[in-house]
């Protein structure tokens, strides 16, 4: 069935539990003998695995936390050198280079062959490559490259004492995970706390964050579950977050989360922060550590974690050409700000990327031809309107960079033909049941992911298209008849697999309504140049 076939893109299973490694904490005990009053306390506040009351915590505990060594929480620094182009008064390029700084928080959870390794979020450790409007870096202008990146560890963001700092290095990220591994030959206190069970939490539980808010000192906060289950699929994220009304703030991004285990009485970690809701303090997001232990104790990502890391098969290629094949499927979706066209030529599916001005005008701007092959096909051909007519070019006549733009182009438009199938297909059952309703928020909202991305390869492909011989392009069919839909209605699985009917003519379909704005989330580190990624609508 087409449905399930191309919803298994949209849809990786977790992996299962990974058994936590002796290298990941220190040993704690089980709880020796208590007091009248402890037990009171206990029963009082121990429902389920995890305790609603701080006070639940152990002697041994509480005295531990008192200790320095209970410092293993740290103040990350993250500074970029950008290189910026622009026209000078006599016309020339030139280059300046723009510093930008932010601060958020890191922790020591791991020591091995004398290096001491650490977690924090991905956003904190990694400023964009190249900056754009929904990915900027404060005082930094769009479509400046970073060419240095720089990870210390402070005592605060004022320190500026370079000898006393200590410099990281990353050895691992998962932008879909919001993490990343830090490492350092330094010697640094360890989180002393074993790896706990996210699952296991529930509304009411009390949870203890340590950080460094707004990156001007240690702190420890309070707070309790609000939500124990949060589906995070916003700003290309894919994971699973509890929420707490810890009061947490900027520079907290990266903080370790713990709760009070009834068992032991000691705090085991549950999460790390990682965002918090635009419209409230009280309201902060942290990703449940069941995900990332895999990733904390392998060192890198072993599993294709966000969407555009699923590849495309040579079988869901035949899936999306017998789409195309079916009258009731509507071939035109949206690359970037560009509605565009998917059609079968024979052997080969045709990305027609229309006018800027469709359907005031409905000419083509750009093609990508797409033939079978390994995988999910093989770019044969980009065509390009210039001021001259349309342009060819065969891929393998083109030079290196074109490829690569072509080629990358070329995925997100498979991609993004996926997301709109599976999305109308879901879109058909919103209102069956509240599930089927999320369900299609949470697939239109993947629809927008790459936006940006796609905007700027086809302006880059647009300009190369100045370098293609003058070779006539093969006339589209025309954007009515009966390759066009006849209603809006989306594909179903039956209607997939039923003999195609014939097709009435009918008018080109206007793009979809945005997703309507909502309270959002920020996220990033905090400092005079505070890095905060563009806001999460939720």
């Amino acid at each position: 069935m087409l449905a399930s076939l191309l919803a298994a893109l949209l849809v990786a299973s977790p992996p299962p539990p990974v058994p936590a490694s002796p290298e990941l904490h220190l040993p704690v005990s089980e709880k020796g003998p208590q007091t009248p009053l402890q037990k009171a306390i206990d029963a009082a506040s121990c429902t389920g695995e995890y305790a609603d009351a701080i006070l639940a915590l152990s002697p041994r505990a509480r005295e531990f936390e008192r200790l320095p060594e209970a410092n293993y929480s740290y103040c990350l620094r993250n500074t970029a050198t950008y290189e910026c182009l622009y026209y000078g008064p006599d016309g020339r390029i030139r280059k300046r280079n723009v510093t930008v700084t932010a601060h958020g928080t890191a922790f020591a959870y791991r020591e091995k062959n004398d290096e001491h390794f650490l977690l924090t979020n991905d956003h904190v450790a990694t400023w964009p490559s190249v900056t754009a409007d929904e990915n900027d870096a404060a005082g930094v202008p769009g479509g400046c490259k970073r060419v240095d990146e720089q990870l210390r560890l402070v005592r605060d963001e004022s320190d500026d004492y370079e000898p006393g700092q200590v410099q990281v290095t990353k050895v691992a990220s998962d932008p879909a995970l919001d993490a990343a591994i830090l490492k350092t030959k330094a010697k640094l206190n360890l989180m002393p706390y074993r790896v706990g069970r996210s699952a296991l939490l529930k509304s009411g539980n009390v949870v203890e964050v340590r950080g460094f808010p707004l990156g001007l000192l240690q702190a420890t906060n309070f707070g309790k579950v609000v939500t124990a289950y949060d589906h995070d699929r916003e700003k290309g994220w894919e994971h699973v977050d509890f929420v707490t009304d810890a009061l947490l703030s900027r520079g907290n991004s990266g903080s370790p989360v713990l709760a009070v285990s009834c068992r032991t009485g000691e705090l085991e970690l549950v999460g790390l922060f990682h965002a918090g809701y635009r419209e409230s303090p009280a309201l902060n997001a942290v990703v449940g550590i069941d995900q990332l232990r895999e990733f904390m104790e392998t060192l890198k990502r072993t599993r294709a974690s966000r969407f555009d890391d699923t590849p495309l098969t040579a079988e869901v290629r035949a899936a999306i050409a017998t789409a195309l094949g079916h009258p009731e499927v509507m071939p035109f979706f949206r690359l970037g700000d560009r509605t565009t066209r998917a059609r079968l030529d024979g052997t080969a599916i045709v990305f027609d990327v229309l006018h800027d001005a469709f359907p005031s005008r409905d000419s083509v701007s750009l093609q990508l031809r797409d033939m079978p092959g390994e995988g999910a096909g093989i770019l044969e051909s980009i065509s390009v309107e210039t001021n001259t007519g349309m342009r060819t070019v065969k891929a393998e006549a083109a030079d290196a960079e074109t490829q690569e733009l072509a080629g990358r182009l070329l995925d997100i438009a498979r991609r993004q033909l996926v997301r709109t199938i599976v999305y109308r297909e879901a879109a058909a059952l919103a209102k069956s049941s509240r599930d089927a309703s999320r369900r299609a928020t949470d697939l239109l909202r993947q629809l927008d992911r790459s936006r940006t991305e796609a905007n700027e390869l086809i302006r880059a492909l647009s300009d190369a298209g100045a370098r293609f011989p003058e070779t006539p392009l093969a006339a589209a069919p025309p954007l009515t008849g009966p390759s066009v839909a006849p209603t809006m209605a989306p594909a179903t699985a039956a209607a997939v697999a039923a003999p195609a009917p014939a097709a009435a003519p009918a008018p080109p379909p206007q793009p979809p309504p945005p997703a309507p704005a909502a309270p959002g989330r920020t996220a990033g580190g905090s400092g005079p140049a505070a890095k905060e990624p563009e806001k999460k609508t939720k």
